[in-house]
């Protein structure tokens, strides 16, 4: 890719997920919210009514067989697979019914979205909830909402991917397939430092007030996000796209309305302790030993991962696709890393969005003969 395109993509894309992510446009599925009664959360605590805000994609066939979870990651929100939804696209919506939860602990401002610290009101009183927590509430939705005890397929990129890999150890049964998209049970060492980081950020921000502010004080999110950013994409990546002070502002300006400027901080507080607590290696029944409970896995597994990927590294994601039974590996080349998901790479995001399309194509192919597990009529 030329100079003059590759500065095009990383000041115009931005923006462009920017507009898709923020708001409801008129040719999109409208935002819905579940009520799904009392939650206990793991680390202890509960909450009367647990909310979850969604959209959906595509229509549920009366079978209820063709349902894909999409778990956005960290700091993301229902919108951020929008570019892959589609007529044709990686998320085929002719063949296939989309669910988009608004994970447990939403922590973008904006519509109301899923019960957190700041939506309900509860602030810092809110209970601590961990990664298991997040996988449940998401689990309640499509099992109590829609009916669906067995998924085709759970999809995520980033910590959604890692979601879904958690997903499988807890529910074998749920799922046909996962895809995981750049993220997985291994992170890479830096993880132990981001996370401190983000929290050490929030915590001696001078608007914190120890989570009990009344008015957000958005810079304290947004430099918490700041120090992880620079993992995001390669070095390669940086020094081509963002090497003057135009380029850069440019993808300041894009990627702070997707992503970086519109978070709230205590949310976010809440996000990144989670992050330390209730992954797939201490998932109950495996006495902590995360080898069997990726070999547990009974879910069709492709994972698609980034050679340049900074925060999950192609070695890890090598070492974790052995361990589990039938799994396979797509490996991209691209210098947008870890970001590649979101089409940062277009070249990318075509071999991406095919491999993804022919999985569900072979997940949907082998239940086509067998019996519906979904004999169930939905609540509502």
């Amino acid at each position: 890719m030329s100079t003059g395109l590759a500065r095009f993509f990383a000041a115009v894309l931005p923006i462009l997920f920017a507009t898709c992510s923020t708001a409801h446009w008129p040719d999109q599925p409208p935002h819905q919210m579940a009520r799904l009664g009392e939650f206990k959360f793991e680390r202890g605590g509960s909450i009367p009514d647990l909310r979850i805000s969604y959209v959906t994609h595509g229509k549920l066939n009366e079978a209820r067989d063709n349902a894909v979870l999409l778990m956005h990651g960290y700091g993301g929100n229902h919108h951020v697979y929008d570019l892959l939804i589609g007529p044709g696209r990686a998320f085929d919506t002719d063949r296939y019914f989309f669910i988009c939860p608004d994970a447990l602990g939403a922590t973008q401002t904006g519509p109301e979205h899923s019960s957190s610290a700041t939506s309900s009101g509860l602030r810092m009183a809110f209970p601590k909830y961990n990664i298991r927590d997040l996988v449940e509430a998401q689990h309640r939705l499509v099992t109590q909402v829609f009916g669906v005890t067995r998924l085709l397929a759970v999809a995520g990129a980033s910590s959604g991917g890692s979601f879904a890999v958690q997903y499988a150890v807890r529910h074998p049964q749920a799922m046909t397939g996962i895809v995981p998209i750049v993220g997985g049970a291994f992170a890479g060492v830096n993880s132990r430092l981001r996370r401190p980081w983000s929290l050490s950020v929030i915590e001696s921000c001078a608007g914190w007030e120890g989570g009990n502010y009344e008015k957000n004080p958005q810079v304290c999110a947004t430099n918490a996000l700041m120090v992880q950013i620079p993992y995001f994409y390669s070095r390669d990546w940086w020094e081509r796209n963002l090497d003057t002070p135009e380029a850069f502002e440019r993808w300041r300006v894009g990627f702070g309305a997707f992503y970086i400027d519109v978070q709230d901080t205590r949310d976010l507080w809440y996000l990144n302790q989670s992050y330390g607590n209730g992954w797939i290696h201490d998932t109950p029944g495996f006495g902590g030993d995360v080898r069997a409970a990726l070999a547990s896995i009974r879910a069709r597994a492709l994972y698609i991962h980034v050679q340049q990927d900074e925060i999950f590294p192609p070695e890890k994601i090598a070492a974790e696709v052995a361990l589990i039974p039938g799994a396979r590996a797509l490996k991209l080349d691209s210098i947008a890393g870890h970001t590649v998901w979101y089409n940062a790479d277009p070249q990318a995001t075509v071999v991406m969005s095919n491999a993804i399309r022919a999985f569900l194509a072979e997940l949907a192919g082998s239940r086509a003969s067998a019996e519906s597990p979904n004999s169930q009529p939905p609540q509502r």
